[in-house]
């Protein structure tokens, strides 16, 4: 496919504020795109689009969007937009990223807080918004892993410490259904944060991608969830065997009462 033409040049250099947000839940970019039909699509998937001039908005169906020197106007009107899809769940306030962008450099680099770009064309905008919306998601998923750690504490720790589960049948069940909820839920989004195509095409644009990845300790901090996870699933598995060999000793227990019962009964009639 012929390279589309950039969007901003060095001849024509400028700045530009990202802005990033995660939507809890997976984006249906096709009913998106037929329910709001007043944008100017750049790109189909990921869903790209031409707010105003020099204004972009970047949708990934994983939740994640990237708003390109977007007026508070036009990011409301899409937070709204967004909630008013079905399939879409809340805005998480508790993660939100910021990138500013450079463009009419001398070379594609990624500094600390800055990216700086020769000029902007479609494949870099995508690029630099992936990183973007799945370092942000990534902030969604390593709270929600947190929090089923720390529900699960209390169950591992009272096994380590004593032997013994000392939550209710019911408050283990609940601790376990939350965990494999939770990693039901990442393992499912995970499995959409592909590197981009371009970079197989595009020797300039992989180096972008990985100096990004990099940027963003994409690749660390997926491998770190991806190891919690492994631990939510084993410590799950260990506690419903637990749960299950106290069920059939309890059952033995009330066998061996009722069978006293009978004998009981028996002489004593």
């Amino acid at each position: 496919m012929p390279a589309l033409p950039p969007l901003v040049t060095m001849d024509s250099p400028g700045e530009f504020e990202l802005l990033a947000d995660y939507f809890e839940g997976q984006i249906d970019l096709k009913a998106f795109r037929g329910r709001f039909q007043h944008y100017k699509v750049l790109m189909a998937n990921p869903l790209i689009l031409e707010a105003e001039k020099n204004a972009y908005i970047y949708l990934e169906k994983f939740g994640g969007l990237v708003f390109w020197n977007c007026s508070p106007a036009v990011i409301e009107t899409l937070h709204q937009e967004l909630a008013e899809l079905q399939t879409m769940g809340e805005r998480i306030d508790r993660v939100r990223d910021k990138l500013k962008v450079q463009v009419g450099s001398d070379a594609d680099r990624v500094g600390f807080s800055e990216v700086w770009l020769r000029e902007l064309t479609i494949e870099k905008l995508k690029i630099v918004s992936l990183a973007l919306a799945q370092s942000v998601a990534l902030d969604y998923f390593e709270g929600s892993v947190k929090n089923a750690m720390v529900r699960f504490q209390p169950v591992m720790r009272g096994l380590s410490q004593h032997g013994k589960l000392f939550l209710s049948r019911h408050e283990t069940l609940k601790s376990i259904g939350f965990a494999m909820e939770v990693r039901a839920a990442v393992l499912d989004n995970l499995t959409l944060f592909d590197r981009p195509p371009e970079t197989w095409e595009s020797e300039s644009l992989a180096h972008l991608d990985r100096a990004l990845f990099d940027h963003f300790d994409i690749e660390e901090r997926h491998g770190a969830i991806e190891q919690k996870l492994a631990y939510l699933s084993d410590a799950g598995a260990r506690i419903m065997d637990v749960l299950t060999t106290r069920r059939n000793h309890q059952l033995e227990w009330i066998v061996i009462i009722l069978i006293a019962i009978e004998v009981v009964v028996f002489f004593w009639e």
